[in-house]
């Protein structure tokens, strides 16, 4: 079975770099790329993906943002967050957004794949810079603010 990809983040550097990595994969797929989070809604109706990769930090409409929107239209699709922060408040809000992932940019190369095969299981993800084990210990984040 061949995952669908889709790749959101405004540094084309970086989306690059994750797109020579991924496509190494033979079973993952770049299905499209978006700069900002009206791109990705855009493109996730046009593209049809199953796992979305979301920078947190996009400009127009950021990924916290994007993600409250994709998931509360396509609850189906997976959305991993990429940030170059490890705060656990900004995760635990994209999280709480919807996304089954968090992922540091800093290690993206060695850990997106990963992540990637995790959520399509429907199993989340979190980057272990962050320092937190579950989700369940991402939540005490929930609902405070730094």
């Amino acid at each position: 079975m061949t995952l669908r990809l889709l790749l959101a983040d405004d540094h084309t550097l970086f989306r690059q770099a994750l797109r020579m990595i991924l496509e190494t994969e033979r079973d993952i797929i770049i299905v499209a790329e978006a700069t900002d989070g009206y791109g990705v809604l855009n493109a996730v109706e046009q593209s049809k993906p199953d796992v979305v990769c979301m920078d947190i930090n996009m400009p127009k409409l950021n990924g916290v943002e994007a993600t409250q929107q994709l998931h509360a239209v396509h609850p189906e699709v997976k959305i991993i967050g990429l940030s170059s922060h490890i705060d656990p408040y900004l995760v635990a809000q994209m999280i709480h957004a919807g996304a089954l992932a968090y992922v540091d940019k800093a290690h993206a190369g060695i850990e997106l794949i990963a992540a990637i095969r995790m959520v399509n299981q429907n199993q989340p993800y979190l980057s272990p810079e962050l320092g937190i084990n579950n989700i369940d210990e991402l939540a005490l984040y929930m609902n405070h603010t730094p």
